[in-house]
């Protein structure tokens, strides 16, 4: 019997969100957008009728998505008196605004890149280098400032992860922190300048890079007791592979409480190739479904928006995005994975727990969720070429199984919306 089942009391961890970061360049190109086009961008992402996007990535400082490299405080300062987060108030902080106008409950992670190249050991931004030791303090200070900042303006950051790719030397903004580093700052910095100031409700993730080594790292910092107490969750990236395994072995390491964060994931520029956006979206698709049944409790997409050329990026590191604008045209691609991306932030709600469902074949990939409203979402991805038929059964505990007959079309995904729960 060709069958995918559900069992809507079998359940795991719970939902934070679905979305994309809002970067300089996202900012950038937004900015150039006449009223309509934003208007019609803002209500594709965060409106009911979009992807209603609940979950949001801000860089602290710049990224390689920035216009150029910025620290917001150019030469060491002990006090942060010429501490400022203004530049953000060109082109990121309007966007971050105009998404909050479409969803107040919009929740946000934030990353830094690099600390500003008077505290590293490279005296420069990027090219990866280390932190200097006799800067932990003023740096952790300068992230918990960054927040206070963004909090006094309305942008209440809840999450943050300590350092952007911490093993990658890059030719932009990076920073190298070992394992030790990372829990010797967040110990016995981090946590204490959130504190001082006041945002001790602020989660702390550590990673936020690829999956290959992300339980390698977990280990190393969970063996330390006090540190572990510091621990809120892990952040990953998907340039390195599926890795599902290892993200499972670090839910179970880090536990049921803590959480799990896909906080970056992109495909290479394709300049606008109608060939790729199939490819894209179905690769999308199945990370995401791979990352959803390991573990994870957030998607975090790489840049909401970007031109029609990848960018702006200072140092010519162009990608894809789910949607881009022809700023010269005035038209704006809604591509291919933007509405795969959909039949996960659409349906499943922000508390939602994932269900076990089990299926009859690899061929098809499935998820599901047990909705707060009492619904259950149930994402089927078909990445054959012929169709595929199957009965869904939903098995509640009570009572007898509810039952239809469906099929996935070749290279498709769907989403099915069962009726609210009678209990």
């Amino acid at each position: 019997m060709r069958l995918v089942k559900v069992y809507p009391s079998i359940g795991y961890q719970r939902i934070v969100g679905f979305g994309a970061a809002l970067t300089e360049a996202s900012g950038y190109v937004f900015a150039q957008m006449g009223a309509d086009d934003r208007e019609r961008f803002l209500q594709t992402c965060f409106g009911k009728d979009g992807n209603r996007y609940s979950l949001c990535r801000l860089a602290i400082q710049s990224s390689d998505f920035s216009l150029i490299p910025r620290p917001y405080m150019a030469k060491r300062d002990e006090t942060l008196g010429s501490f400022s987060i203004d530049d953000d108030w060109a082109y990121v902080l309007p966007l971050v605004k105009a998404a909050q106008e479409r969803n107040p409950s919009l929740k946000f992670l934030a990353t830094p890149w690099s600390p500003p190249a008077w505290a590293k050991t490279n005296r420069t931004m990027k090219f990866g280098g280390h932190l200097r030791r006799s800067a932990y303090d003023i740096w952790a200070r300068m992230v918990a400032r960054t927040l206070s900042d963004y909090r006094d303006y309305g942008v209440n950051i809840g999450r943050i992860t300590v350092q952007n790719e911490p093993q990658a030397r890059q030719i932009w903004e990076s920073c190298l922190f070992d394992a030790e580093q990372e829990r010797v700052f967040l110990h016995e910095y981090l946590k204490p300048a959130l504190a001082d100031e006041g945002l001790s409700d602020v989660k702390t993730l550590i990673w936020d890079h690829n999956k290959e080594s992300m339980l390698d790292r977990a280990r190393s910092i969970m063996a330390d007791p006090e540190a572990a107490q510091d621990v809120d969750g892990v952040a990953f990236h998907w340039y390195s592979g599926d890795h599902f395994e290892a993200l499972r072995a670090t839910r179970e390491i880090i536990g049921a409480e803590r959480e799990l964060i896909f906080s970056e994931g992109c495909d290479c520029f394709t300049a606008g190739d109608p060939s790729q956006e199939l490819p894209h979206a179905e690769h999308y698709a199945r990370e995401i479904i791979g990352d959803l049944e390991a573990g994870a409790n957030g998607i975090i997409d790489w840049n909401i928006l970007l031109n029609s050329a990848g960018g702006p990026n200072h140092v010519g590191n162009f990608c894809d995005a789910p949607i881009m604008y022809d700023v010269a045209e005035r038209r704006m691609n809604i591509r291919l994975p933007f509405h795969y991306l959909g039949h996960f932030s659409r349906f499943i709600m922000p508390g939602a727990q994932r269900v076990l469902s089990t299926r009859y074949t690899t061929d098809l990939e499935t998820c599901c969720f047990a909705n707060p409203d009492g619904t259950l979402a149930l994402v089927v991805l078909n990445r054959t070429g012929r169709t595929i038929d199957f009965n869904l059964a939903i098995a509640p505990d009570d009572r007898p199984c509810r039952m239809a007959r469906l099929d996935a079309a070749p290279h498709s995904i769907q989403t099915i919306v069962t009726a609210p729960s009678r209990r």
